[in-house]
């Protein structure tokens, strides 16, 4: 009896086990990361456009989620914060030849706030995919190499976020992940006003579409 007693103590307690998945989590990530931007100017100075550059990146930065697990299925959400390394720009004819204007995008801080929804494999791999909103602080630009002209920078790029992944739990504790995201950060503006060229005062805009595709890899600590 006394034998009987233990086993149904021991299987209720397995019983009652939270599922692999579920709980809040903490981690870091890196990756690398290709863009392209899209410049329209809007009102005159140049040839509208659109005039496009592609540029490289690296990316950087930390995650924090909750994962619920019913059955096979993974649901959960997670917020994403850090820094995006950009290099690339491009350059369009001046109206006045040989000057040219120079166009560009810095990088800076990014932050996700995103859904996952994945199906776990022998209950330590999971596949996933993501999707929500994105914010970029980096500045657009673009500037003439001919005087009498102050640039004004678009910032504050704000869209879509999409993707997947596979993540692996290497302990009851310690999980690594290899993710693809797509951002698309929409459209800012900017202007470079005339402060001595003739018209005075006037101001030549400028409307930025940027875009990045990002692969990171990155380790969560599930609580």
């Amino acid at each position: 009896m006394r034998h009987h007693y233990f086993c149904g103590c021991f299987a209720s307690a397995a019983a009652q086990a939270p599922p692999a998945w579920t709980g809040f989590y903490l981690g870091a990530n890196i990756g690398t990361g290709w863009g392209s931007v899209d410049v329209r100017d809007t009102n005159g100075g140049v040839t509208p456009g659109p005039f496009s550059y592609n540029n490289t990146a690296w990316i950087g930065g930390l995650q924090a989620g909750y994962n619920h697990q019913l059955a096979p299925f993974v649901a959960g959400v997670e917020i994403d914060g850090g820094y995006v390394g950009l290099d690339g720009d491009g350059r369009i004819p001046s109206s006045t030849p040989p000057d040219y204007q120079r166009i560009w995008v810095d990088g800076g801080l990014y932050a996700m706030a995103t859904g996952r929804l994945g199906f776990a494999i022998m209950q330590n791999a999971l596949i996933y995919g993501k999707g929500g909103f994105a914010w970029f602080d980096g500045e657009a630009g673009q500037k003439t190499t001919k005087p009498g002209y102050q640039t004004s920078m678009a910032d504050g790029f704000r869209g879509a976020v999409f993707g997947g992944g596979v993540e692996y739990m290497m302990t009851s504790h310690l999980s690594f992940k290899v993710e693809y995201l797509h951002m698309d950060l929409g459209s800012v503006t900017g202007y470079q006003l005339s402060i001595s060229d003739p018209p005075i005062g006037f101001k030549y805009f400028n409307t930025h579409d940027f875009a990045i595709d990002t692969v990171r890899t990155g380790l969560n600590y599930k609580f």
